[in-house]
């Protein structure tokens, strides 16, 4: 059992408290968040739209891992005052070694799926994976920060000088996840709005990780 599951297996938190662990109008007061607003609870009842992936088995994998459905998954949102971030985040609790199962069909959506789409009514809509290295949230260094196991990408979706921005990080403690996913448009690099999206980022990087984990924050 690593250090993390350890602390877990040994908290107060039950398992049906996990809102406990997801973030409040005071975390983001203490970390100079002041600008973002609690929304209300999204539903974790609804089934994401059908997927297509490069090949068959592309597909499959794609279906299969976001349409994962944990044991139990508490849910919040934050929009800054301009609505032009949302920061969605997630806590779900998985049974005995599915979380690790799912981490595993995650990154292998990544290795496997450059670009799919996504299926909205009549609408095709274009997802276009980043690549780590070209990726100015430098996903692959944040993962090596966090719990048991991490994994953060960034996605495109929509249509060419319409896109929408979506860095999703996963952070596995146990049989736990966190989720934590930022949305907005597409920026460009050093304009205000893209400023503002990394100082957001950064402290919710901070913010929503450690307190999963019950780690102190540093920021």
């Amino acid at each position: 059992m690593s250090a993390t599951e350890d602390s877990l297996s040994s908290s107060t938190i039950g398992s049906g408290n996990l809102e406990r662990l997801l973030v409040g109008a005071a975390d983001l007061s203490k970390a100079g968040l002041d600008d973002f607003i609690e929304l209300a609870s999204p539903s974790s009842d609804e089934d994401p739209p059908p997927m297509t992936g490069p090949t068959p088995e592309g597909t499959a994998l794609l279906n299969r891992a976001f349409n994962d459905k944990p044991a139990r998954e508490v849910r919040t949102s934050f929009a800054n005052t301009d609505s032009s971030i949302v920061v969605d985040e997630g806590v779900s609790e998985r049974a005995a070694g599915a979380a690790a199962t799912w981490m595993a069909d995650m990154r292998q959506v990544y290795a496997q799926c450059a670009a799919w789409t996504i299926s909205i009514g009549d609408q095709e809509i274009p997802v276009e994976v980043v690549k780590p290295a070209d990726d100015s949230c430098r996903p692959l260094q944040v993962e090596q920060r966090f719990g048991d196991e991490a994994l953060m990408r960034t996605m495109l979706a929509g249509p060419v000088g319409q896109q929408a921005q979506i860095t999703t990080l996963l952070v596995r403690g146990g049989d736990r996840v966190l989720e934590l996913t930022f949305r907005s448009l597409t920026a460009e690099p050093g304009s205000p709005e893209a400023t503002r999206l990394g100082s957001a980022m950064s402290k919710f990087l901070e913010l929503a990780p450690a307190k999963f984990l019950a780690l102190p924050v540093t920021g």
